[in-house]
């Protein structure tokens, strides 16, 4: 519900914003800005800056075992029995346990088309948390799991509400859309001498809906999107914010910034063993896009 209404105040300050446009401005060139509408095709592709790639994030990763309870900090395994072998660590999904270190965020690319009052978009993000999740599998070894998600996201789009200001210097478009969005999750041990080595990898997609701002202004394009998946489901859904910023390099290519907030809730059965999901990952965006 928060999102919903940040979304319906962000909705009403653009339209006021783009209402008030001095309408005496004169006319300019809309050839190589955002408001030609003659260019319907971005690619965008990523900018990897050094020590900047992924490691500027936050967020959090919480898995839960078999029982469904948050098995918190493991701690030392119980000791065996007189006379019984000692403990080989259990169900691995049980003992996993919430870690908010070493989070890293990707943006992997974009391609968005735009015609009239139709709009498309496919995106795919990822995150990971390297070997931060630490847990005792047995009285001698602690397993360290490295954890790696990525979505991809498709969805169409129509134009609800369209208003440009008299002097053609700035537009807001909002539309509503809807489509798939499909999330792969990977966990793997480093544990070889185990036979409860942990290498698992699932996934699966969900329906979203959601709504977009765009306010272009000549070399500057703002675009707020938000989307929530798995609505018809009472234990798996998702959603994502995104909050971008592009200014416009040349005819062909203009540069973004921007960031990205994405929380998924999974709960599921995994190689015969119940698991619960819970990621949540910010992080930023550079991109470069090329327009045709």
């Amino acid at each position: 519900m928060k999102i919903i209404l940040l979304l319906i105040l962000i909705t009403f300050i653009n339209i006021v914003c783009v209402s008030a446009q001095d309408t005496t401005t004169i006319k300019k060139n809309n050839e190589n800005s955002f408001l030609n509408r003659d260019q319907n095709w971005a690619i965008e592709i990523p900018i990897w800056i050094p020590g900047f790639r992924g490691n500027f994030a936050y967020g959090d990763v919480s898995l839960e075992g078999e029982d469904g309870v948050d098995p918190g900090t493991p701690g030392h395994p119980i000791e065996p029995p007189l006379g019984q072998p000692p403990d080989d660590g259990g169900n691995i999904l049980s003992r996993l346990f919430s870690s908010s270190k070493y989070l890293k965020f990707f943006f992997m690319g974009q391609v968005v088309f735009v015609k009239d009052k139709f709009t498309a978009q496919f995106d795919a993000f990822g995150g990971s948390v390297g070997s931060s999740v630490e847990f005792k599998l047995n009285n001698k070894e602690v397993a360290k799991v490295n954890y790696a998600t990525a979505l991809a996201r498709l969805f169409l789009g129509y134009s609800l509400y369209e208003l440009e200001n008299s002097s053609q210097t700035s537009r807001l478009t909002i539309y509503g859309y809807a489509g798939m969005r499909v999330h792969y999750v990977e966990l793997i041990s480093d544990l070889n001498r185990t036979t409860n080595k942990l290498d698992i990898n699932f996934f699966w997609g969900e329906a979203i809906v959601g709504i977009e701002n765009r306010v272009a202004l000549n070399d500057w394009l703002f675009i707020l999107q938000g989307d929530i998946g798995g609505f018809y489901s009472g234990k798996n859904y998702s959603y994502m914010i995104q909050a971008l910023c592009h200014y416009r390099l040349s005819n062909l290519l203009s540069i973004k910034l921007g960031w990205t907030d994405w929380d998924v809730n999974y709960k599921g059965e995994v190689k015969e063993e119940k698991l619960s999901l819970n990621v949540h990952l910010s992080g930023p965006s550079v991109g470069l896009a090329f327009h045709f």
